[in-house]
Order: C-alpha cells, then sequence, then structure tokens
C-alpha cells in the first residue's frame, strides 16, 4: 500500500492510521455510525466520525452527537495501526460513490486522510481523534436479551406513533417497561396510541422503566434490519445500551414521567370489524387519495357483512370503496386520519385485523399481533 500510495506523492504520517478496507463494508459501517450524527451540532468535532484500529484484522467506527453514540466494527487489513477523526457525512459520500473493491486509507501531514481506489484518489482534512468525546460505559446490574425479531417487531409497531412536538418533551420517545418478566412498549402523540407487549424469560426481580428518544428508537429499528442475533440491553441511571451484532448504541434516556396512557385504551366495544389487512391497507391508500388539508377523515362505515370507505373534498372530489368484513354489533359511522390508520396497517404482519369502536366520538382500537393494541382518535366529519 506504501508503494501505491507515494505514486500520488502521498506522505504517511508516523504513528499514523493506514489501512486497506472492503468498500461494500466500510460503507456499511458507515451509514450505521453516520446515523448518530446531528445537522444542528456548532462542535466541529461531533460532525466527524472516529476510525480506530482494533488489533491486526478490525477497525472501530465511532459516531456521535451526545445524546447518541453508536461504534461498529469493521473487518480491515491494518497496515498502521492509529486513529483519526474524519468529516462524516463527506467520508460517507466518497466511499458510497467509489466502485466496489479494496479502499486505501491513510493519514498523512497535518491530519490529512487519503483516500485511494485502483482509480480514484482523494484527500480530506481530518482532525485528531484526541478531542473526540468518549462514549459513557454503563455499569448494568440487571442485563437481559431479547430476541432480534421480537425488538424490531416492537419498534416497529410503535415507533410511529412518537410524538414530534418538541413541546411534549416525555412524549418524544418510547416508553419501555419492564416488568414481572413483561415487557411493555409505549408510544403516544396525543392522536394515537400504541402498545405492544412480551413476555421474557428474565428474572422476576429485572425492573426496567425508561423512555428512549425517538432519534435512538429510528436508528435502532434500521440495524435490526439483517441478522438473527439476540440483542443485549443494559440500562444505566440516564443512559441505555444495545449491542446488537458487532454495533453498541448508547443513548442518553429523555428524563420526565410517562402520561398515564391505560385510561385512554376503550374498556367497551359495541361495533366490531374483522377484516383482511392487506384489503383494509389497500382501500384506505385509495380513497385517502381524495382527502386534502381541509377535509383530512376518511368516513367508515360499518354494516352488516361489509365496510364501505369513502372520503369527500369540495376542491378534489370524492372516492367510495366497498370490502367485506364480519360485523358484530351495532351499525356504526365514524372518521379516522386515514394516515394514522394506515401507519399501522403497513407494520402489522398478520392476515387479519379487528377494529372495535364504542361511538362515533370514541377512540376507535386497532387489534393485530397478540399483545398488541392501536388506539386510534376519530375526527369529525364534515
Amino acid at each position: 500500500m506504501t508503494s501505491t500510495l507515494k505514486q500520488e506523492n502521498v506522505v504517511v504520517a508516523s504513528n499514523a492510521l493506514q489501512i486497506k478496507v472492503q468498500k461494500d463494508n466500510f460503507l456499511k459501517a458507515l451509514t450505521t455510525a453516520v446515523g448518530a450524527l446531528s445537522s444542528k451540532s456548532t462542535l466541529p468535532i461531533l460532525n466527524n466520525i472516529l476510525i480506530e484500529t482494533n488489533g491486526p484484522d478490525e477497525i472501530l467506527i465511532t459516531g456521535t452527537d451526545l445524546e447518541l453514540g453508536v461504534k461498529t466494527c469493521c473487518a480491515a487489513s491494518v497496515l498502521l495501526k492509529g486513529s483519526i477523526t474524519v468529516p462524516a457525512r463527506k467520508l460517507y459520500e466518497i466511499i458510497r460513490e467509489i466502485p466496489s473493491g479494496d479502499v486505501e486509507v491513510a493519514v498523512g501531514k497535518n491530519n490529512a486522510v487519503n483516500i485511494r481506489t485502483a482509480k480514484s484518489f482523494f484527500k480530506i482534512m481530518g482532525l485528531g481523534a484526541e478531542d473526540f468525546p468518549k462514549l459513557p460505559e454503563i455499569a448494568s446490574k440487571q442485563p437481559f436479551e431479547l430476541k432480534r425479531e421480537d425488538l424490531k417487531q416492537c419498534l416497529a409497531l410503535t415507533s410511529f406513533a412518537i410524538s414530534r412536538d418538541e413541546t411534549r418533551y416525555t412524549l418524544n420517545g418510547l416508553l419501555v417497561l419492564l416488568k414481572n418478566k413483561t415487557l411493555r412498549f409505549v408510544a403516544t402523540d396525543g392522536k394515537r396510541l400504541a402498545v405492544i407487549e412480551k413476555k421474557l424469560d428474565v428474572g422476576h426481580d429485572v425492573f426496567v422503566e425508561v423512555i428512549i428518544p425517538v432519534k435512538t428508537v429510528l436508528e435502532l429499528l434500521k440495524a435490526l434490519s439483517d441478522g438473527d442475533e439476540n440483542v443485549t440491553v443494559e440500562c444505566g441511571q440516564n443512559q441505555i445500551a444495545f449491542q446488537v451484532a458487532r454495533t453498541t448504541f448508547i443513548s442518553r434516556l429523555i428524563e420526565g414521567r410517562f402520561p398515564n396512557y391505560d385510561q385512554v385504551v376503550p374498556k367497551e366495544e359495541k361495533t366490531t370489524g374483522k377484516l383482511k389487512r392487506e384489503e383494509l391497507l389497500s382501500a384506505m391508500r385509495r380513497v385517502s387519495l381524495l382527502t386534502s388539508q381541509e377535509n383530512q377523515a376518511v368516513k367508515l362505515d360499518f354494516l352488516k357483512g361489509r365496510l364501505l370507505i369513502s372520503s369527500r373534498s369540495p376542491n378534489l372530489g370524492e372516492a367510495k370503496e366497498e370490502i367485506s368484513a364480519e360485523v358484530s354489533g351495532e351499525d356504526l359511522t365514524i372518521g379516522f386520519n386515514p394516515t394514522y390508520v394506515m401507519d399501522a396497517l403497513k407494520n402489522l404482519e398478520t392476515e387479519e385485523v379487528l377494529l372495535s369502536m364504542t361511538d362515533a366520538d370514541k377512540p376507535g382500537l386497532i387489534k393485530g399481533e397478540e399483545g398488541y393494541l392501536y388506539v386510534v382518535m376519530p375526527m369529525q366529519l364534515s
């Protein structure tokens, strides 16, 4: 590698990082680490990621915004031990655009980072690793494991209901409650509520009650997209850590008390409809095309053996669909924001779903997966 770099008149700094890494592996690790960064950071070092060698055949890549830190491993041939911080998004863009194959990375004078492939050469300016913030270590007395698919499902079925309203701080995260061997995930934005429970094989004395920020939830969900390893969870006083294969997520927790959500879940059912999930989702998508900012609601008419779905906007027009349904109880007409209903239907994997209503002005309830409840506030129909 040294002789190759000299062709570009690159001088490798003494005791500085020098590696050869496969492009696709490098890009995957960079994608994971870059997710921790914030576009609003005013500290230059937080716009960088830390690259450091870890033995003869591995590097560690770390990104942080001081709220969330992500450290991931990447296979590499280490020619010279060292560490450097590199402008994260610029490095990511370069690696993303180069063709597959080996990438050589070496640190030159004044923290210049030289990147070379068979036919390309780039030089970007880095910063020394000494100023990069260290990720906190969590000393947990009660770590526990989750099946990867279980955690993925729980996050997918709740994360979309997390509030993005920054004035409601405690709702900007996901409540995670572990008590009596039952793990519960809860999210709400005041207009809908998602709750899912899973039984865990842990000790009765293991108790966890934390609120995880939405950014951490979404980045963690991305990391769960493939693989089958269990996920190890450790909770500290103000932080939580997730170990997903060779990647560690360490996040600050949201302080405060999550609102009492049990009182929102309907306690009675006067009308229920059992429907094919995909059929309902497709019909809702089509009918929602003729909603508008002024008329956001989709109208649902529960009748014997069928469900009528319709929308009307004076400036756009109207849409109507009819689908089969096993309806029990009284005929009922109710309005919902179609996006809220579709968010749940898209992430559920069951063939059928059950919609339960009490009245036109009371919340509706969607049930699908075992242990899952999704409450949606109704909308007034014009």
